[in-house]
């Protein structure tokens, strides 16, 4: 069953590439092409794997499927592609990764992507891995997420994989000098699983006393899920360009009025008539200057503050997409 779906990156993508239109360096050029390559290969890389997971367990009672699980506990965070929860409470952390030339592991477990014919140092996901599933692994103990059985809490087993594209070439070194078994291709993924659940005696009381019902499961990957804290990135902040800020720029209503069109100017207007104070983002409605519906404080200042690519206009998201 799936918990949760992977959350769209399209208006990172949209604000990213708005910029581009801005009055910027070509130092800040290059870093924001980057963080746009990156953000489209790791979500073409999570949709990827997210296809091989939900055509096996999405419609399965005994497993609950959470996509892209971002959680905060005590100052760290844990930016989880794919969770796998089954009736054993065994936690299956998968990390996706999009490596379109490939990717080399030394022997001491470094990783290195090729490109153009060229290797180059990276950070390594088994270790990244590693992290999320410690932070994962205190909110469940912190919070007391798991159930009871016979007065004593369940444990959890945690398992780490990092899924690759299939048409990845993966070069492995000696089994015996790094053991590279957790990374796999997205498409060998329930194979791998179905061969650790074999691999559970029936003599293995331990891991059948802790078998609980699909509901139970449910219950506590929707727990879980509601722990997801999505990442707010100012990408203006982020790449020093300069925001416009209207109330610290100290113009007065009217004067953002006649720059904008006249819905928008209504939105303005009803916002004004009512006992809020004026200049007051958060206390506005705004309305979309084509469709006119509804849209949000976040996506009409975003257009405000791209006024070169919008014209002082608040667009929707999808009729940004039309523009």
């Amino acid at each position: 069953m799936i918990i949760k779906t992977r959350d769209s990156k399209d208006q990172d993508i949209a604000e990213l590439q708005a910029l581009l239109d801005e009055n910027i360096t070509s130092t800040q050029r290059f870093l924001i092409e980057r963080e746009l390559k990156s953000i489209k290969a790791g979500a073409h890389g999570e949709d990827d794997a997210a296809y091989f997971i939900d055509f096996y367990y999405s419609h399965s009672k005994n497993w609950a499927v959470i996509h892209d699980l971002r959680i905060e506990h005590n100052g760290q965070v844990a930016q989880i592609d794919h969770l796998l929860i089954n009736r054993m409470f065994e936690f299956f952390v998968l990390e996706s990764k999009s490596y379109a030339y490939g990717v080399r592991i030394t022997e001491v477990g470094e990783f290195e992507a090729l490109y153009q014919n060229k290797y180059f140092g990276m950070p390594s996901p088994v270790e990244q891995n590693k992290r999320h599933i410690t932070v994962l692994e205190k909110l469940i103990k912190d919070n007391d997420i798991l159930p009871k059985r016979l007065g004593i809490r369940i444990q959890p087993t945690f398992r780490s994989f990092i899924l690759v594209s299939p048409k990845s070439v993966i070069t492995r070194p000696d089994n015996k000098k790094f053991d590279t078994s957790s990374v796999i291709k997205a498409d060998t993924l329930k194979t791998v699983i179905d061969k650790e659940l074999d691999a559970i005696k029936p003599t293995d009381l331990a891991q059948l006393a802790k078998v609980v019902s699909g509901s139970t499961i449910q219950e506590i990957a929707e727990v879980l899920a509601s722990y997801h804290s999505p990442a707010q990135v100012n990408f203006k902040a982020k790449f020093g360009i300069k925001e416009v800020n209207y109330e610290t720029e100290n113009l007065a209503v009217d004067e953002i009025i006649t720059e904008l069109e006249p819905k928008v100017e209504d939105a303005f207007m009803a916002a004004n008539s009512s006992s809020q104070p004026q200049n007051s983002w958060s206390k506005s409605k705004f309305f979309c200057a084509k469709c006119k519906t509804s849209i949000t404080e976040k996506v009409a200042k975003f257009c405000f503050n791209n006024k070169k690519k919008f014209g002082g206009k608040a667009y929707c998201f999808d009729c940004q997409n039309q523009i």
